[in-house]
């Protein structure tokens, strides 16, 4: 599985900016799933996000003892951004499509039962610190 790079754009404190760190941020959770490394997520994310924390950690326990995850991949084919300029926290609006997730064991057996695949849409806040994005919240819309 390749690593996700951040595009330069990704960088840039902007519209377009929070629009490619959107979707590199899902790039990099999505690889998460596949590795069992979700150390870059967590510094992309606030230690206030709630679910950023709880995906990660959900990621790691997976592969805990031999274990690991099969799919789980993200897309985000439609990312609307809600830009600002006047407040700190930028916020976006998105299509999440993520494949289905298999469970195994350290044997190979499926240790529970497939997750199947999803297609929602999302909010996404960020704020740009100190030369970087950082995720502050993300959620299902309902």
């Amino acid at each position: 599985m390749p690593v996700p790079v951040m595009p330069e754009l990704a960088k840039e404190n902007s519209e377009a900016g929070l629009e490619a760190f959107i979707g590199y941020w899902f790039q990099e959770l999505g690889y998460a799933y596949e590795t069992g490394n979700a150390t870059k997520s967590l510094e992309l994310s606030s230690n206030t996000c709630s679910l950023c924390q709880h995906l990660a950690k959900s990621v790691e326990a997976n592969y805990t003892n031999g274990r690991w995850l099969s799919g789980g991949t993200f897309r985000t084919p439609v990312v609307q951004v809600l830009w600002d300029p006047n407040t700190a926290t930028q916020q976006g609006k998105l299509q999440v499509i993520q494949q289905e997730i298999q469970y195994f064991d350290a044997d190979g057996s499926e240790s529970r039962e497939i997750t199947a695949a999803t297609n929602d849409a999302a909010a996404f806040f960020a704020e740009y610190r100190q030369g970087s994005w950082l995720t502050t919240d993300v959620g299902i819309i309902r």
